[in-house]
């Protein structure tokens, strides 16, 4: 790969990375959404998930696509919502974000 296409591979990485915490507060909302039973929440956080598997991988995040899309089968899978399956979303979101933090420390 030459340098000018490395570099602005690492470019579109850094700002994907930099817009990551805007991604988790968003996943945090559509959620938040999901247990007050609003209209709408389940299929936009569906989608949000679903953008977040396609995009991560394509950026260089592998980790955070195989999260997103677990979290997007779920939402899928689920049509009623108990605690326990709000807390498996939970759980997912964090690891979204804990894969970030980890990719920030490397």
């Amino acid at each position: 790969m030459s340098d000018p296409v490395a570099a602005a591979l690492r470019e579109l990485r850094r700002e994907y990375h930099a817009e990551s915490p805007a991604r988790v507060v968003e996943l945090e909302r559509g959620l938040a959404a999901l247990r007050l039973g609003e209209d709408g929440a389940e299929t936009a956080l569906t989608m949000l998930c679903h953008r977040l598997a396609g995009s991560g991988g394509a950026y260089g995040f592998p980790q955070v696509s195989t999260i997103a899309r677990e979290m997007e089968r779920l939402l899928q899978s689920e049509p009623h919502w108990t605690a326990a399956r709000l807390d498996e979303l939970q759980a997912g979101i964090q690891d979204i974000a804990e894969a970030f933090m980890r990719v920030n420390a490397d």
